[in-house]
C-alpha cells in the first residue's frame, strides 16, 4: 500500500494556539470510574483525627530509629481524609490523571468544607516467581521509581514504595492507614482490568472511594471495539477510519508545582500502624515496608527503593544506554524534537538498524512502556511540529504519529482477542506446525498455565539446542548474532533487527514457535510492552496480520545496505573485529589463512552456522505452505519451495519497506482465520 494517507482534520485544530486551548478538557474527558461500586456510593469512612497515633516510644518499640522531636510532632491532629495515589504504569508527574484528580479533590475539599486531605503516593513493587523480567528491565524500573521519588520529594511529598502483591498490599494499607480515597490509572488489558476490579471490590468492602482514569493509550480500545461492531479492527486503515471520527485525544495536563499534605505522616508512623495491624504476624508488615523484621532499621530505609541485588538480580555491567525515569524521558524527547525536520519528515523504514552512537529513532519506547513519558505528551509534541510540515512524505503508517497508532492497533487487538498470546486458543492465529510449539509460554504471572512437556525426540532436542544458540547469539550468522547480543546486553535493538531475528527463528530459518521467541523477548527487552510484543511476533511469523510468508530477510545480505564495513557487527561480536569486510557476514567462507590473520578461527573463536540457511529456508516454505493451503486453495505439492529474500531484487520492496512491514497486509479476507 503506497498511497499517501493524511489523517482526517475533523476535530483537529489548525494551529498551535487552538491546540493549547484544549488542555483543560482532560478531567471531564478522561474520567473512567467514580463512586462506581455500591460501597462507594456511601460517604467514605472518616477516622478520628488522631486514630491511630504513634509516639517516639512506639517507634522505638517497633525497632525503628527516629528523630524524637519529629516523631512526637506526628501525634498532633492530622487530616481525617487520606488518599492513596497508586502509581502503576504512570511513573511521572506530567499528564498524570490520577495525581491531578487527587490534587483537585484536595482543593475542592478545602474550598467547600474547609477540610484537609492527606496524600499518600505509593508504588507497589512485586516480583512473582513466574514473571519473566530480566535484570536490565528491572534496573530500568527501579531507576524510574527512584526518579519519581526525587520528583515528588522536590514538591514536598514522599513516595512510599511497598512490596508484595498489589491486592494484598492495598488491602493492608487501606485498613491500617485509615485510607478514605484511592486514585489510580486503570488498566485496559484483560488481566489488568480483572486485577483492578478486585482492588475495587476490596476498596468497596472498606468503604474507600475509588477514582480511576484511563490513560495508557490515546484512545479507549474498548470504545474502538464497540464502534467496530464488537470486534477489534484487523486492518490498520480501519483503525484510522474509526479513530478519525472519535474525539481528538485530550491535551496533556501539566505536572503539579506543589503537593499539599503529601508528607503528613512520617514513614515511622505508617510502619507502626502496619505493625499494629499485623501484630500477630510482624514479618508481614516488614515485608510490605521492605525491611528486615529482626534488624533495627532507620526511617530512611522504610518504604524505600531497593537495590537490584536484593531482588536476586545482578546489575548489567556495563550499564545499558537507557536510564529509567521521567527526567531522562523528557531529556530524550527534547533532544529528538530539537531537530524539527527530523520529526516532521520522519519515516520509520528509512531509519538505520545498525546505528552506533546516536540512534536513528526516538528510543522512547521504554519510557512509554513504564509511563515515564505520557503517550499524549509525545503525541502532541509530534503534532505541533508536524503542522509545520503539511507536505511530509510517506503514508501515515511510517510517520512518528503512525508509530503511536500502531501501538493503539496492537493494544486494541489484544483487548478484543481472547487468549491473544496463545496459538491454539487465539481465534485469529494461524495453526502452523511449529517446532517446540508446546504452550508453556506464561505471559502474565497472574495467569497460571499448565506446562506441557513431552518426551523429547531427536529433532526436539536439536530444536532446543538451536533455540539456545539463537538466545545466546551463537547461530554462526553474524547479523543475527549481533542483534541478539545487543538485546542481551542493552535490552534494546532497532525494529528491523528485531524483525530479522524473529523471522530467522520462525518462518525464515529455524521454524521454531513464535511463542518461544516472545517469551525470551519478554524477559530481555527493556521496552517490553505485552500487546506490541505478541502482536509483532504474530505478524513476523505470518501467524496473523501478514501472509506473505515467502518474503524473508536474508541473514547474510540484508545488513549490507546499511553497514558495508560492518561496524555494528564488529561492536557486538569482538571475535570478528578484524575479519575483512568481504567475509564479515559469511566468515565460514574465509580461507584458513584469512581466519588466522583476523584472529578468528571458525569453530573455535566463532561458531559455524548451526544450519544451512538455503536448505532450512526451503523446508520452512514447505511447512508454511501446508498451513496456508486450506485458506488460499493451494496444493502443497504444487507450491514452489523457493524463498524470496530481500537481496534477490535490489529494486524490489524489502520486508522493512512500508508496503510489507509498516502497512497491514490485506490479503484474502480469511488470511488471519485459524485453520482446523
Amino acid at each position: 500500500m503506497n498511497r499517501k494517507r493524511q489523517r482526517s482534520t475533523s476535530g483537529t485544530p489548525g494551529d498551535l494556539a487552538t491546540l493549547r486551548r484544549q488542555r483543560d478538557v482532560a478531567t471531564s474527558d478522561e474520567q473512567l470510574e467514580h463512586d462506581e461500586s455500591d460501597g462507594n456510593r456511601n460517604p467514605p469512612r472518616v477516622l478520628s483525627c488522631v486514630s491511630p497515633t504513634a509516639s517516639a516510644l512506639d517507634f522505638k518499640q517497633a525497632g525503628v530509629e527516629v528523630d524524637v522531636k519529629a516523631a512526637d510532632a506526628q501525634a498532633k491532629p492530622q487530616p481525617r481524609r487520606r488518599a492513596v495515589v497508586w502509581f502503576k504504569r504512570d511513573l511521572r508527574l506530567h499528564d498524570n490523571l490520577a495525581l491531578d484528580a487527587a490534587v483537585r479533590s484536595q482543593q475542592q475539599l478545602q474550598s467547600v468544607a474547609g477540610e484537609d486531605m492527606a496524600l499518600l503516593p505509593v508504588y507497589i513493587l512485586h516480583r512473582p516467581k513466574r514473571q519473566r523480567c530480566g535484570a536490565v528491565r528491572f534496573q530500568f524500573l527501579l531507576e524510574a521509581v527512584e526518579d519519581l521519588t526525587k520528583s515528588i520529594a522536590s514538591l514536598q511529598g514522599r513516595l512510599l514504595v511497598l512490596r508484595g502483591d498489589a491486592e494484598e498490599v492495598l488491602k493492608a494499607v487501606m485498613r491500617a492507614w485509615g485510607v478514605t480515597d484511592l486514585f489510580f490509572e486503570a488498566g485496559v488489558l484483560s488481566y489488568a482490568v480483572a486485577r483492578d476490579d478486585r482492588v475495587r471490590a476490596i476498596a468497596a468492602a472498606l468503604n474507600v472511594k475509588v477514582t480511576a482514569f484511563r490513560g495508557v493509550t490515546l484512545y479507549d480500545p474498548h470504545e474502538i471495539i464497540r464502534l467496530n461492531g464488537g470486534q477489534p479492527p484487523t486492518d490498520y486503515e480501519r483503525l484510522l477510519e474509526i479513530t478519525d471520527n472519535m474525539p481528538q485525544p485530550a491535551q496533556p495536563i501539566p505536572a503539579p508545582v506543589k503537593l499539599l499534605n503529601a508528607d503528613t505522616f512520617c514513614p515511622c508512623q505508617l510502619y507502626s500502624w502496619l505493625q499494629h495491624s499485623y501484630r500477630h504476624d510482624p514479618s508481614a508488615a516488614s515485608t510490605i515496608a521492605g525491611v528486615d523484621v529482626d534488624t533495627k532499621t532507620t526511617a530512611a530505609k522504610l518504604f524505600a527503593v531497593p537495590p537490584l541485588s536484593t531482588l536476586g538480580l545482578t546489575p548489567q555491567n556495563p550499564h545499558s544506554s537507557f536510564y529509567g525515569g521521567e527526567s531522562e524521558a523528557m531529556r530524550r524527547l527534547d533532544a529528538f524534537c530539537k531537530d524539527e525536520s527530523r520529526v516532521g519528515l520522519f519515516e520509520k523504514p528509512k531509519t538505520s538498524p545498525v546505528a552506533i552512537g546516536e540512534p536513528s529513532t526516538t528510543t522512547l519506547s521504554a519510557y512509554l512502556t513504564f509511563g515515564c513519558l505520557s503517550t499524549r505528551e509525545l503525541f502532541y509534541r509530534i503534532m505541533f511540529i508536524q503542522l509545520k510540515f503539511p507536505l511530509r512524505p510517506g503514508p501515515t503508517q511510517v510517520t512518528l504519529e503512525g508509530q503511536l497508532m500502531w501501538r493503539e492497533f496492537f493494544y486494541c487487538y489484544a483487548c478484543g482477542t481472547p487468549n491473544f498470546d496463545s496459538q491454539k486458543q487465539n481465534p485469529g492465529c494461524k495453526q502452523i506446525n511449529w517446532r517446540l510449539r508446546e504452550e508453556d509460554y506464561v505471559s502474565h504471572p497472574e495467569e497460571v498455565q499448565q506446562c506441557k512437556v513431552g518426551t523429547r525426540d531427536t529433532d526436539e532436542k536439536l530444536a532446543m539446542h538451536q533455540l539456545q544458540c539463537w538466545k545466546d547469539g551463537r547461530t554462526g550468522f553474524p547479523w543475527i548474532d549481533a542483534v541478539m547480543r545487543q538485546i542481551n546486553q542493552e535490552g534494546w535493538a532497532h525494529h528491523a533487527g528485531r524483525h530479522a531475528v524473529a523471522c530467522f527463528l520462525t518462518r525464515g530459518v529455524l521454524y521454531i514457535s513464535w511463542l518461544r521467541g516472545a517469551a525470551y523477548f519478554q524477559e530481555k527487552l527493556i521496552d517490553l510492552d505485552w500487546p506490541i510484543n505478541i502482536g509483532n511476533w504474530l505478524w513476523v511469523s505470518a501467524s496473523c496480520f501478514f501472509s506473505n510468508y515467502r518474503r524473508v530477510a536474508s541473514p547474510t545480505k540484508f545488513p549490507q545496505r546499511w553497514d558495508q564495513h560492518g561496524q555494528y557487527i564488529r561492536k557486538y561480536i569482538p571475535a570478528l573485529r578484524n575479519m575483512p569486510d568481504k567475509f564479515l557476514l559469511e566468515p565460514w567462507k574465509a580461507p584458513l589463512r584469512v581466519q588466522r590473520n583476523a584472529g578468528c578461527l571458525m569453530g573455535k573463536d566463532y561458531p559455524f552456522p548451526i544450519v544451512d540457511s538455503k536448505t532450512a529456508m526451503s523446508k520452512c516454505v514447505v511447512g508454511m505452505s501446508h498451513a496456508f493451503s486450506d485458506s488460499e486453495s493451494a496444493t502443497p505439492l504444487a507450491t514452489s519451495t523457493r524463498t524470496q529474500t530481500d537481496d534477490e531484487d535490489a529494486a524490489g520492496s524489502s520486508p522493512w519497506n512500508a508496503d510489507d512491514m509498516c502497512c497491514s497486509y490485506r490479503g484474502p479476507p480469511h488470511a488471519c482465520v485459524a485453520t482446523s
